[in-house]
């Protein structure tokens, strides 16, 4: 089974590809997590778990899903990371994780995708991210051979320094500035609703007919990038900024 936390479509991306590439089924956890029901699966064959970097590390609406997810005793776990730059302390939360929940850790494996976290970074036009995406594909396709040969992912093992520190920082980012207070919609709302139904927690209700953000965000990115008007800002860091939307979006 393969499972994946998406906001722009970078992982959903890799999930399917990888889903098809073993025959699999691809599941979006945002069912879940929308709902915050906590499932039980019995199937005992293999996992895949897709899902971006968030801060060097999974995001954690996925670690949150296969912590309070109930899963067979002894089942093979893959962790794979979508991200701009590195996937950092990943093999060590996704070992760990494992440790908690009885699976056999698999390995966990990185995939580069287009920068679509606008907040703090600059994404790029529709042409400067095809490479990357096609880069991506011969590497899902590559790391989907190991997972069908029921092979190890091999990562880099992760010192106590690295995670510390990391774990530090990316607890303080998610505490202190994973915040909705500058998010907000321009005159350019056209009222759609479309963020209110992309957001993965259930976060982004309507008043006066524009988004009203509430406190449970995960800074995936969704409503901004995906908004069909471009109505939506994360304060005056994003003017002018192009939207990213997705790779299912793009012609290569």
């Amino acid at each position: 089974m393969v499972f994946y936390f998406s906001g722009t479509g970078n992982s959903r991306f890799v999930a399917r590809n990888i889903a098809r590439a073993i025959g699999q089924e691809a599941f979006d956890i945002t069912s879940y997590t929308k709902t915050m029901e906590k499932p039980e699966f019995t199937d005992k064959g293999v996992y895949v778990f897709v899902c971006p970097s968030y801060m060097s590390a999974p995001a954690r609406a996925m670690t949150d899903f296969v912590s309070w997810a109930g899963f067979p005793s002894g089942i093979k776990a893959y962790f794979i990371v979508t991200c701009a730059a590195s996937m950092g302390i990943t093999p060590r939360v996704a070992s760990d994780l494992c440790a908690d929940k009885g699976m056999q850790y698999m390995g966990a494996a990185q995939i580069e995708m287009p920068q679509n976290y606008i907040a703090l970074f600059t994404t790029k036009q529709v042409e400067d991210n095809i490479d990357i995406i096609e880069k991506a594909e011969i590497e899902t396709d590559r790391i989907a051979g190991i997972i069908k040969e029921g092979g190890k992912l091999q990562t880099k093992k992760i010192g106590s320094v690295e995670y510390s520190v990391t774990k530090w920082v990316r607890d303080v980012y998610y505490k202190d500035f994973m915040k909705t207070t500058k998010f907000m919609a321009t005159d350019k709302c056209i009222a759609c609703r479309k963020c209110v139904n992309v957001c993965p927690l259930s976060n982004i209700t309507m008043k006066d007919d524009k988004p009203s953000w509430g406190k449970k965000c995960t800074h995936c990115m969704a409503c901004i990038n995906q908004c069909p008007a471009d109505a939506i800002e994360y304060g005056k860091g994003t003017a002018g900024k192009p939207r990213y939307k997705g790779p299912d979006s793009m012609k290569r």
